[in-house]
């Protein structure tokens, strides 16, 4: 975005221009809120501006909302000969208007301090302008620190109190202290309830730790034309009327073999489970016909748990696990199959892991890769050595201690998610699915997915293996790599997001989640309706 504003500057658009966009969106946030209709001298708001561009919106946001009626005390943390040009340009502006109230804030000063302080404990919202996306790998420090600690905690102990009603605090393009490319908490970050963020999402503000300090997000478009934005197409967020528009069509004489035939390889002794959830939520996700191939001991228990999935017992090993003699048996029948899921509740006998392996290598079908099926890419026999061109017509579904197995590290932490996703789609050429706090995709061409649905209450035993069955669905009916794993993985966030209204979060188990795919399609033909 940087990059952005500054070609269009360079370009001939005003930048005070976009400044005045910028802070009129953030205030017509607050108008709309409030929904203020001939009683605006009611409400009263605190601002709090930086001295860089993202303090001018502030500006801006304070005369258009003065004009409006509304009582507005401005704050701001630095003498005005270090503000940016435009900032200082809009501060004089406010200036000059009778009804505004402007104050240097200095919390070494007991009295500015106390000022400030009553100003929010009385004010219905707090606008957020002390700094933008331009704050990168330096932790705050001194009395910007201080400031957004005592906004955190005032709105706090006002939520505590019903006496003295709600206080929302808005951000203005990024909460502050949250660095925008990586998420990062610098030290401190306020805590906002809406960030309006301009021209598009920040990276920052989608994945966590960032994503917890932004509340709701709303994209104003300040002016930037739309050509600018094309050379920087990387990063992208599905939402349903895109995934509704991916989900192959369905023809009045549709039989089930044309909506896809999805071959499960998963199961062993004490996880059943898995193999179950993972066929049941692919037939729920649209796959014609599923068949499971499991440990022939096990079999029988699959056939009572299993009403409309198949199954297909094979050879196994002493730990009842799928046994490397049944490859042959495998790749024939995969033949009559359009895509293949493989993985869940595999065991980690080496002879099971070394069945994965020559299926990998040798059954080009379209397949998703999860759990015990990932100890494949990685071991004593790295599958990469081998065969690091052939894997591109896998989806990988790992969790981050699993990625961090694939590609040597010990562990992976939040900051790490997107260069780390990025670097194992580099060494084998699959798509990954990195589950976990706001999942990412990516793909063969470097394009990453940031996925907007789910939440913690997929954090159970099982929600993957639902994951793992939605994605083969979608492989299995036609869909590329790509698509299958955005669609699957958002449809799976939703699945959750809906029955957390009935199940809470807390309480939310993996086979609640069969129960959500079947409401989210219900949706998705809503919008497919022609």
């Amino acid at each position: 975005m940087a990059e952005i504003d500054a070609r269009c500057i360079s370009e001939g658009i005003d930048s005070k221009w976009l400044m005045q966009n910028a802070g009129i969106s953030v205030s017509e946030a607050v108008l709309a809120d409030y929904s203020l209709k001939g009683s605006p001298e009611k409400i009263s708001g605190v601002i709090i501006c930086g001295s860089g561009n993202n303090g001018g919106d502030g500006f801006v946001a304070a005369t258009r909302l003065i004009k409006e009626g509304i009582k507005v005390s401005v704050f701001y943390l630095n003498p005005p000969e270090k503000f940016s040009r435009d900032s200082l340009f809009y501060f004089r502006e406010l200036a000059v208007i009778k009804k505004s109230e402007i104050c240097k804030l200095d919390f070494d000063n007991p009295e500015e301090r106390r000022n400030f302080e009553s100003r929010i404990k009385s004010a219905d919202f707090v606008i957020d302008a002390i700094f933008g996306t331009g704050l990168h790998n330096r932790q705050i420090y001194g009395q910007a620190s201080q400031v957004i600690e005592s906004i955190n905690s005032l709105v706090e102990n006002r939520k505590k109190d019903p006496v003295s009603g709600s206080l929302r605090v808005y951000s203005v393009d990024i909460p502050s202290g949250v660095d925008s490319d990586s998420g990062e908490v610098l030290g401190a970050a306020v805590q906002a309830d809406r960030t309006v963020t301009f021209g598009c999402k920040k990276l920052g503000t989608v994945i966590y730790p960032g994503r917890k300090y932004a509340g709701d997000i709303s994209v104003a478009d300040i002016g930037i034309p739309v050509k600018y934005f094309n050379d920087y197409k990387n990063y992208f967020e599905a939402d349903i009327g895109w995934v509704a528009s991916k989900i192959p069509e369905r023809l009045p004489w549709t039989h089930k073999h044309a909506c896809g035939k999805l071959l499960v390889i998963a199961g062993s002794m004490g996880f059943t489970g898995a193999a179950v959830m993972t066929s049941e939520a692919a037939l729920r996700s649209g796959a014609g016909i599923v068949t499971l191939v499991c440990p022939w001991e096990l079999n029988s228990i699959f056939e009572v748990k299993l009403t409309e999935v198949m199954t297909y017992p094979v050879d196994q090993t002493d730990e009842v696990s799928l046994h490397m003699e049944a490859f042959a048996e495998i790749e024939k029948l995969s033949e009559n199959f359009d895509a293949l899921a493989v993985g869940p509740g595999l065991s980690r006998n080496p002879s099971t892991v070394c069945l994965v392996r020559e299926i990998l290598k040798h059954i080009k079908k379209p397949t998703v890769l999860d759990a015990d099926g990932l100890r494949a890419m990685y071991g004593p026999k790295e599958l990469e050595a081998e065969n690091n061109t052939g894997l591109s017509h896998v989806v990988i579904t790992p969790h981050s201690g699993e990625l961090a197995s694939i590609i040597g590290r010990e562990k992976i932490s939040l900051q790490e998610r997107l260069a780390s996703n990025l670097e194992v789609v580099k060494k084998f050429g699959v798509v990954s699915v990195l589950k976990g706090a706001s999942t990412i995709i990516t793909d063969i061409r470097a394009r990453t997915f940031i996925n907007p649905t789910g939440s913690w209450a997929l954090a159970t035993a099982g929600t993957g293996d639902i994951l793992t069955g939605i994605v083969g669905a979608m492989l299995a009916q036609g869909m590329g790599s790509e698509d299958a794993a955005v669609c699957g993985t958002f449809i799976h966030g939703l699945a959750s997001d809906i029955m957390a209204e009935i199940t809470g979060r807390t309480s939310q188990v993996a086979t609640d989640l069969l129960e959500g795919i079947k409401k989210v399609f219900i949706e998705i033909e809503k919008l497919n309706i022609k």
